[in-house]
């Protein structure tokens, strides 16, 4: 009953990260994804394009995914192609500058308020982070933030229930 309190006083759940962790985080690329900045083909022929990032992403490799790669004749890794900003972004990520050293970059790049800065990383940086090619690390305590779970908390009450007719159940 307290944690449904203070989560509606609150708006947010419990182990969920508040906003100033996030920004003193700092992100850095998985070690096991290939990348390279290259200018791409699909360019203009009239103007320069900017020189957007390549990630080649290896695919699953355990007993399961090479099964499934076999039968469907998958390739070893996957490619995806950034647009500019990202790959500002991804170049970035490194470890060394957090969350918000790499926003105040991107604003003043690309002629963003302070907001909109913050919006577009930190929504680019959750999706490679979901998708596993980012991690964010705590600036405190050199640990991973760790993202928010999508479960449902259980109530106290519940989790007791359960324990006790779990008991009841070995005995």
């Amino acid at each position: 009953m307290i944690g449904f309190l203070k989560q509606a006083i609150t708006g947010r759940r419990a182990g969920q990260p508040v906003r100033a962790q996030i920004m003193g985080a700092r992100p850095v690329r998985n070690p096991l994804v290939n990348w390279e900045r290259y200018l791409p083909p699909h360019a203009d022929e009239g103007s320069m394009p900017p020189e957007v990032v390549l990630l080649q992403v290896p695919r699953r490799a355990d007993k399961w995914g090479n099964l499934v790669a076999r039968f469907f004749k998958l390739p070893t890794h996957r490619k995806i192609e950034l647009d500019e900003m990202g790959s500002d972004v991804w170049e970035m990520c490194d470890g060394a500058a957090t969350v918000e050293a790499l926003t105040r970059a991107v604003c003043a790049k690309y002629h963003l308020n302070r907001r909109q800065g913050e919006t577009s990383v930190t929504a680019y940086l959750r999706m490679l982070a979901e998708r596993r090619l980012v991690a964010l690390r705590s600036a405190s305590a050199g640990g991973a933030v760790k993202p928010a779970s999508s479960a449902p908390q259980q109530s106290g009450r519940k989790r007791k229930n359960e324990r006790s007719s779990r008991a009841a159940s070995e005995r």
